[in-house]
């Protein structure tokens, strides 16, 4: 799967949809005026009336195409939250990751897992209570605002290898780019579904009218009731009309997410959670009434539709096992997931300060490709964080202080002017947090510190504005109290404010730059700095910079390696590239990853770094392994 083409390919859709949503707007349009007059015509005598008024159309238009709008206006208004809407909406409540239910540990433990793997944020995960049949789904508008939505039926009825199966297969939807696609269908039907609710409005409205003129003996209640059934009626077509868009958007890219999820696990996981769906009385059926708009953005069939959102079960299950016959009590063996003790090995080589051998082309090929191998890295890196900050990060406060902690210098006396300057704006229980939880942190493995941070980025996000004011004042305090930055502080800040922000500011990304040349400058400034982190001696840096920058399309006057680069100008050039299209992205990236690897090998320091550009850029990059041990 190439991912920058699947993004292009999502952007895409949404043209589609635009297109599709002005049809309906049509139909609905002619629906409402062909009712309205047919009314006029049946009660009017008089010969010079005619079917088509272009007068009444305008204004029946007007009207019509006026309350669409108004009703996707406030739908996307709602939908700007991101994905927490969508899933508290559907009556998903906020799983801890502190909870003790094993079947709730299990999903949070995948879903890292899966996190972890893709190189994507660690999102929130909501459960759908008393929702018995087996059905998950990702909403928001990017990675970054994501969250993960199971049924109470998918947690306890799933094993662990089925349950991966339908995580790895939502994570394929992130990757592809389909949530931004699903949140903005949500948004549009919205609209043409307002009409539903104008039409039973005005039958309950018709409907005492009707019986008021009764009452006093007066006639026109049949009048009335035929017009409040025929909107009624326009509103179903409404409905129909988003049930036959959502089929034309989601179809095809469950048979993608479903052989990704093959990909990403190797094993028959998803095939088998199929299966159980098929043998449930429940199925995959969501019962809450907020199903209908979201139905496409989830695993399984979520309502009963003429036109289905996803393709047939048996269909699913034998393009991933050819051999299914349909009996869905015939459960196969799962086989074994990969051994992650294995993967402990690539982790001691990074412990022990050894470099690992990688080049460019290998880190392209893994963007936005989970392999099983990637999975049980993730539960290694996951195995060897500390009990002690898992703990922490259960908690706003703990979590914020890991961070923190993640910032003090080892020298005593460096450690004790940050402290210093912390404590003229932190509360006293803060202090005593981050001293507390300051050991645990400063004998993480460096290759541990942005898992560490990934996992405490969705209790982080439960924050209010104002305690992620105070908590980014306390990180610039801890990052300026030297007077200095380093590349590890920076990259810290470049995550917290691109991965977290998102969460506060609730805005979707735009794409600004679809061109490399205007961005020529912060091509040269990125390349630059990655190669002299990535090489060593100032002959090396050169090589590599020389290197990458002939890899791209552009030609400055000026194209040599500047000999100091401030990290205002890196910053600057990050927030820039972050609005660009995926094939500007690819480029860069590539570019990149030449720069850092030029040697042909990669150390932690320079691994993290080059994660952290991809981070800021929002490129789901793996974590770097060794080879594994057999």
């Amino acid at each position: 799967m190439d991912f920058f083409v699947q993004q292009d390919k999502a952007r895409s859709k949404t043209g589609m949809l635009v297109v599709l949503f002005i049809l309906a707007i049509a139909l609905v349009i002619i629906a409402v005026y062909a009712a309205i007059m047919g009314v006029i015509l049946y009660n009017s005598t008089d010969p010079n009336i005619r079917f088509f008024d272009p007068g009444l159309f305008l204004a029946i238009a007007g009207v019509t195409f006026g309350v669409i709008c108004i009703g996707s206006i406030i739908k996307i208004a709602a939908l700007s939250k991101g994905g927490s809407y969508v899933a508290e909406s559907l009556g998903g409540i906020l799983v801890s990751r502190s909870t003790k239910d094993p079947d709730q540990r299990k999903l949070i433990n995948v879903v890292e897992e899966m996190a972890i793997a893709s190189g994507t944020p660690v999102p929130p995960v909501y459960l759908l209570e008393n929702e018995k049949g087996i059905n998950a789904f990702a909403a928001g508008f990017s990675a970054n605002d994501v969250v993960i939505g199971v049924t109470e039926g998918c947690c306890q009825r799933l094993n662990r290898e089925e349950l991966q199966g339908v995580i790895a297969h939502e994570f394929s939807h992130i990757l592809n780019g389909d949530m931004r696609l699903n949140i903005r269908l949500m948004g549009f039907l919205g609209g043409i579904m307002v009409i539903t609710t104008v039409g039973e409005t005005i039958l309950r409205s018709t409907r005492h009218s009707s019986h008021s003129s009764r009452k006093n003996g007066k006639g026109g209640g049949g009048q009335i009731l035929i017009i409040a059934i025929l909107l009624l009626i326009i509103g179903y077509l409404g409905v129909l009309i988003s049930r036959l868009i959502q089929s034309a958007v989601s179809r095809q890219r469950e048979y993608l997410a479903d052989a990704s999820a093959v990909q990403f696990t190797r094993s028959t996981g998803i095939a088998d959670a199929l299966k159980k769906i098929g043998g449930l009385a429940a199925g995959s059926k969501i019962k809450s009434p907020a199903a209908g708009e979201a139905c496409h953005m989830f695993f399984g069939k979520a309502v009963s539709s003429l036109f289905a959102t996803h393709p047939p079960l048996i269909d699913r299950i034998q393009k991933i096992e050819p051999g299914f016959k349909g009996d869905f009590s015939a459960m196969q063996p799962v086989p074994a997931a990969a051994d992650s003790k294995k993967w402990l090995q690539s982790l001691s080589s990074f412990k022990t300060g050894q470099d690992i051998s990688v080049d460019a082309d290998t880190v392209m090929n893994r963007i936005g490709n989970i392999t099983p191998e990637n999975v049980a890295y993730s539960s290694a890196i996951l195995a060897a964080i500390p009990d002690t900050i898992k703990n922490e990060i259960q908690d706003i406060l703990g979590a914020s202080a890991v961070v923190c902690a993640l910032l003090l210098d080892r020298d005593p006396a460096e450690k004790k002017r940050q402290m210093d300057l912390l404590s003229r704006s932190a509360t006293p229980m803060f202090l005593r947090q981050l001293e507390l939880v300051d050991k645990s942190v400063q004998n993480l493995a460096p290759e541990l510190k942005l898992p560490v941070l990934d996992l405490s980025l969705p209790i982080l996000r439960q924050m209010s504005l104002e305690q992620f004011a105070i908590f980014k004042k306390h990180l610039q305090l801890l990052i300026e109290a030297d007077k200095k930055v380093t590349i590890f502080e920076f990259s810290l800040k470049e995550i917290i404010n691109h991965r977290l922000e998102a969460a506060f500011i609730n805005t979707s990304p735009k794409i600004l730059y679809k061109n490399i040349t205007p961005l020529a400058e912060n091509a040269i400034a990125l390349l630059a700095i990655l190669s002299q982190a990535g090489q060593k001696g100032k002959a090396a840096a050169g090589e590599a910079f020389r290197s990458a920058i002939s890899s791209l399309p552009i030609r400055e006057k000026n194209m040599e390696m500047p000999t100091k680069i401030s990290f205002q100008e890196l910053h600057e050039a990050l927030k820039r590239f972050s609005q660009a299209s995926s094939g500007v992205k690819k480029t860069m990236f590539d570019a990149c990853c030449q720069s850092v690897l030029f040697d042909g090998r990669v150390s932690v320091s320079e691994a993290e770094l080059l994660r952290a550009v991809a981070y800021a850029v929002d490129i789901p990059v793996p974590p770097f392994m060794a080879k594994a041990a057999d």
